[in-house]
């Protein structure tokens, strides 16, 4: 039994806080997918009456602050600290009384602020943030090394000071008007949308010429199907879109660049190949992606290769195990499974579409594969372009 006294809330509000996947729920405890160890059957147990929490697979365990903490890599005092400042209005709890629909609100968002700006507010902000032993780890187990990690400047979510930090960078002198993930709060200060449902790694966009012009957040915990989500405040008042800028890394001058989705994915990539990479968010969004071309093809750019991911060459048999589509479960594995069907048509089309723009800059292009079996489909085991320069450093 977990010691409950001084506490004013209990392990199922951080469960929500951390936004664990439920699997199974009834009134003495609930099953949930395990984000230690990454299973997703709902293994872990989490004992609503004691309080804490055991993972049948990885054996992780303890009680709720425990949970938090882990996770976040910070003691159970600052877990405590934390969750409290979290759970402040008491959000996270299911047991409050729902709030009237109000009248919906006109929403004015602010102008884009310029590059310059952008940037040394967010070079600023940086300096005031911290990166958690947790999001360290998990860097370096994909191929970066600590002095890769700082020159990149990844930092993690901040879950409590926000406002503090805030007003730290207007009183420095920066501008945070018309800057993506600020915005001003009903009481008319400015914040940044920063918190728990967001939390994660802070992955900085930065354009050919070096600047931070926006962030990829690497969620702890999948939001609605994705892994990535932009820091923007385009919902709230004097908020901003990031405009999903296009990530460049490496030598501008290189005849031969590659293209992949996901800055996090490209960097590493690049760090283990030394290869120049241009990052678009997602295999649809190449919006931002032609002016890059041509500023690189006025440099000395030739040939592009496009290293998006082996989803495009994926198998499209049924295996009667996708939760995202009800057909499979119930067809034999000598049927097509519509959702990778339509899945890999996307990818595909999205890498017909670059095509097109590179045939329009005359430039010419071609695949990259890997993992392939003798039939020209995808193994299903090595699937970004990480992954594959991570096998071929490892392996010799």
């Amino acid at each position: 039994m977990y010691d409950m006294s001084g506490f004013n809330y209990d392990i199922t509000d951080v469960v929500h806080l951390l936004q664990l996947r439920v699997r199974h729920k009834n009134s003495s405890s609930m099953d949930v997918n395990c984000p230690f160890c990454g299973e997703t059957k709902g293994k872990m147990n989490v004992n609503l009456q004691k309080n804490v929490f055991r993972c049948n697979r990885c054996d992780a365990s303890g009680g709720m602050l425990e949970l938090y903490g882990r996770l976040h890599g910070v003691s159970s005092a600052e877990a405590n600290r934390q969750i409290r400042e979290a759970l402040g209005k008491g959000e996270y709890r299911t047991n409050y009384q729902v709030a009237p629909k109000k009248e919906p609100v006109v929403i004015f968002n602010a102008e884009l602020a310029d590059a310059d700006v952008i940037d040394r507010t967010y070079q600023e902000m940086l300096s005031l943030l911290t990166l958690n032993d947790k999001h360290q780890e998990d860097l370096k187990k994909r191929g970066l090394t600590e002095e890769q990690i700082e020159i990149q400047r990844y930092r993690s979510v901040p879950l409590f000071g926000i406002k503090n930090m805030v007003q730290k960078l207007l009183e420095s002198g920066q501008t945070v008007k018309g800057v993506p993930g600020f915005y001003e709060d009903q009481d008319g200060k400015w914040t940044i949308n920063f918190s728990s449902k967001n939390s994660g790694i802070l992955i900085p966009i930065q354009s050919p010429e070096g600047k931070i012009q926006g962030f990829q957040i690497r969620l702890d915990q999948v939001m609605e199907g994705r892994k990535y989500i932009w820091l923007s405040s385009v919902k709230f008042k004097n908020g901003v879109s990031s405009g999903s800028p296009v990530h460049v890394i490496g030598n501008l001058d290189a005849e031969q660049i590659y293209l992949t989705e996901g800055a996090l994915k490209g960097t590493i990539a690049h760090y283990l190949s030394g290869d120049t990479f241009i990052c678009v968010a997602g295999v649809n969004q190449y919006r931002n992606l032609k002016p890059v071309l041509e500023m690189l093809k006025s440099r000395h750019l030739q040939h592009l290769y496009e290293a998006y991911d082996m989803d495009k060459k994926m198998k499209v048999y049924c295996d009667g195990d996708s939760e995202k589509c009800d057909a499979c479960q119930r067809k034999s594995a000598t049927f097509y499974c519509p959702h990778k069907m339509q899945k890999r048509q996307i990818l595909q089309n999205a890498c017909r579409k670059v095509y097109e723009i590179c045939s329009g800059l005359s430039i010419s292009m071609s695949r990259m594969v890997w993992d392939m079996d003798p039939y020209g489909e995808w193994n299903g085991q090595i699937k970004g372009i990480d992954d594959y320069y991570y096998v071929l450093k490892n392996t010799g």
